[in-house]
C-alpha cells in the first residue's frame, strides 16, 4: 500500500512568491543591489518605482558611488557634434559600437565623463551623460548664461567649476569647489577683460582656453592663450603661436600636450613642447575651414566635425591621424536619430 504524501506548508517568503505579493527588501540592502549593477541597467531601472527612482537620483551617497565607479573606468573618446545650428547637441562616443547621448542643457564643456553646461534657469549644470543625472550648482545673483569650464586636480582629487563673465567686465571671476562642505560660489582675482571663447581643455591641473582681445585697436592680435591653475587658482597668459593669435583656433589634448588645430587655411596642428611650440602637420586641403575640432582620440586621430554655421552636413565625423596622414569619415546620422526617439 502506498504511503500518502504529507502535505506540506511552504515557509512565508515563498507563499508570498506563490500568491505574487512584494517582498519587503530593507532600503539599505536595496541600494546595495543597485549599486552591483551596470549602468544602463540603473538608467532604467530608476522607472521601476518611485521609491528606486528615488534612491538613483537623489540619494548622494549612491550618486557618488556611481560617479566614482565610472571614473575609475577606462576612459572612452568622446566629442561634441552639434545638429541643426546648435539647436540640439550630442556628445559621441567613438568605440566599437557607435554611441551617442542628447545633452539636454546648453553645453560648455566635458572633462572626465561629466560635461559642464547651463540650464534654461541660468544654472551651472554638472550632467553625467553615462547616467544621465544632472547636479544643479547654487545659483548666484551677478551670474548670467556665460562661460564655464570645468577643472580637474588629480593630486588633490578635485573638481573645481570655473565661472568666466563674457560681456560684462565688473562682473568677476567666480570658482565653485565640488565636495566642500560650503555651497556658495568663491569670488577670485580675475584677469583683464577679455572675451573667453568655448573649447577648454584640462590637462595636468590646467584649464586652457582662447579668448579673443576686447580692443582690437590697442592690439596687433585678435586672440591670446590663457591658463586657469586649478589648485591655486590663479590665471596666466600663454606665449601660443601667431596662427593662434590671428585665428580661431580649437585646442586639443594632444597625448598629454596642449595642442591647437586651425583650419583657417589648410589644416594646421601645432603642440606645445617643453621647449615651447611645434608644428605636427601642414596641409593645404581646400575645404578646411569648412570643419573644426572636437578633440583627439587615445590612438592620436584628430577628430573634426563640420561647422554649424559653414554647412548643414554636422553629423559626419572626419578622424585625421596625422602621423599616418591617412582619413576615415564616420556617419552618426542614424545614430542620432535612434538616440532621438529614445529621449
Amino acid at each position: 500500500m502506498k504511503r500518502r504524501r504529507e502535505a506540506t506548508t511552504p515557509s512565508p517568503p515563498t507563499r508570498r512568491l506563490l500568491n505574487r505579493e512584494d517582498i519587503n527588501i530593507p532600503l539599505d540592502v536595496t541600494v546595495e543591489i543597485l549599486k552591483k549593477l551596470p549602468t544602463k541597467s540603473i538608467v532604467r531601472f530608476q522607472f521601476v518605482s518611485k521609491q528606486w527612482s528615488s534612491v538613483i537620483n537623489m540619494r548622494r551617497d549612491f550618486i557618488d558611488f556611481i560617479m566614482k565607479r565610472s571614473l575609475s573606468q577606462p576612459p572612452r573618446d568622446a566629442y561634441f557634434i552639434a545638429s541643426d545650428h546648435y539647436r540640439e547637441c550630442y556628445l559621441a562616443f567613438s568605440s566599437t559600437d557607435k554611441e551617442t547621448v542628447l545633452i539636454p542643457k546648453r553645453f560648455r564643456h566635458y572633462l572626465r565623463g561629466l560635461v559642464c553646461c547651463w540650464s534654461k534657469s541660468r544654472q551651472v549644470v554638472l550632467y553625467n551623460p553615462t547616467t544621465r543625472q544632472s547636479l544643479y550648482l547654487p545659483k548666484n545673483k551677478t551670474m548670467h548664461m556665460e562661460t564655464s569650464f570645468i577643472g580637474y586636480d588629480s593630486l588633490a582629487n578635485q573638481y573645481k567649476v570655473l565661472f568666466l563673465p563674457k560681456y560684462n567686465p565688473e562682473q568677476p571671476c567666480l570658482v565653485f569647489t565640488l565636495g566642500e562642505t560650503t555651497t556658495k560660489w568663491k569670488t577670485i582675482q580675475g584677469v583683464e577683460s577679455h572675451h573667453p571663447l568655448q573649447g577648454a581643455v584640462c590637462i595636468n591641473g590646467t584649464i586652457y582656453y582662447q579668448a579673443g582681445i576686447v580692443d582690437q585697436y590697442d592690439s596687433t592680435s585678435l586672440y591670446k592663450l590663457m591658463s586657469f591653475d586649478v589648485r591655486s587658482e590663479e590665471f596666466y597668459n600663454v606665449d601660443a603661436p601667431k596662427t593662434l593669435m590671428d585665428y580661431r583656433s580649437y585646442l586639443i589634448n594632444y597625448q598629454g600636450k596642449l595642442g591647437l588645430v586651425c583650419c583657417e587655411k589648410g589644416l594646421e596642428i601645432w603642440v606645445m613642447e617643453t621647449q615651447g611650440w611645434s608644428k605636427i602637420f601642414f596641409s593645404d586641403d581646400e575645404g578646411s575651414n569648412k570643419w573644426c575640432s572636437m578633440g583627439v582620440t587615445r590612438g592620436g586621430e584628430i577628430v573634426l566635425v563640420k561647422c554649424a554655421y559653414r554647412t548643414q552636413d554636422m553629423l559626419c565625423v572626419l578622424y585625421y591621424d596625422p602621423k599616418r596622414n591617412s582619413k576615415r569619415y564616420v556617419d552618426f546620422e542614424g545614430i542620432v536619430t535612434k538616440e532621438k526617439r529614445r529621449s
